[in-house]
């Protein structure tokens, strides 16, 4: 796994009495100005894919509506039994969309009816993504219109962990840096928030259907989680600007 950071939108701001205004401070109290520092990191963290989601239609064309249903149901339900004994659990295996639909020719003398019925499956083992796609072309189905591949709701939570630390690091150097160069020490952080991690599936670089007696080769790429986080920090006057004044 690695790690990559990115960082954008520094802003400096100082808060204080002007002309005699309120500052907060009791009577005979420091009215020292308040200082804040507000930064915005972006933390990643990359992995390979742990799951992997194939899309594949059943598709079948008769001259009646009946015909193309009663096909379906046959093709589906043989994949659905093929994939079964390749251990792809019924759960992992769901209906996207359902369509018959009349298509006629151009002068209207005929009549044609075409059945769509598209699936998902979902794949733990990316390694046997060729495999699942085989089954299910050799047991039924017509089509496969993509395959994905993505992260499994824990593996994207740990990486999310990671990216937020990698974010706060980034964040905290930054924050440092710039107190530094305008004689400031961060003190603490007054607020945090984060926007919601966000990752691209990777598409299938290559997909190749199998010839009879082949096999399905099916290749992936990593997978990045990013966040990011704005962090305030407090700052006031370095120990040595103090002793300096």
């Amino acid at each position: 796994m690695r790690r990559a950071v990115t960082t954008a939108l520094v802003v400096l701001l100082f808060f204080g009495s002007i002309g005699g205004g309120a500052s907060g401070a009791t009577q005979g109290e420091s009215t020292e100005s308040n200082t804040t520092i507000r930064v915005s990191a972006v933390g990643e963290a990359e992995s390979e894919p742990n799951q992997a989601i194939v899309l594949l239609s059943v598709v079948q064309s008769a001259s009646d509506a009946e015909t193309v249903r009663e096909r379906l149901a046959q093709n589906s339900s043989r994949m659905r039994t093929a994939l079964r004994e390749s251990s792809v659990s019924d759960d992992h295996i769901r209906t996207v969309s359902f369509d018959i639909a009349e298509d006629r020719s151009e002068d209207g003398s005929q009549t044609e009816f075409r059945g769509i019925h598209t699936f998902e499956i979902t794949v733990n083992d990316t390694s046997r993504v060729g495999e699942i796609i085989d089954t299910a072309v050799q047991n039924g189905a017509s089509e496969v219109s993509g395959v994905e591949f993505t992260l499994s709701d824990n593996r994207t939570r740990e990486l999310r962990a990671t990216a937020l630390e990698t974010a706060m690091q980034s964040a905290r150097t930054d924050a440092e840096t710039i107190a530094g160069a305008e004689n400031l020490s961060v003190v603490g952080v007054r607020n945090v928030s984060t926007v919601e991690p966000s990752f691209v599936p990777v598409e299938a670089q290559t997909t190749t259907v199998a010839d009879a007696g082949g096999e399905t080769e099916v290749e992936s790429g990593p997978v990045t989680v990013s966040v990011q986080v704005v962090v305030t920090y407090e700052a006031r006057e370095s120990d040595t600007t103090r002793q300096t004044a």
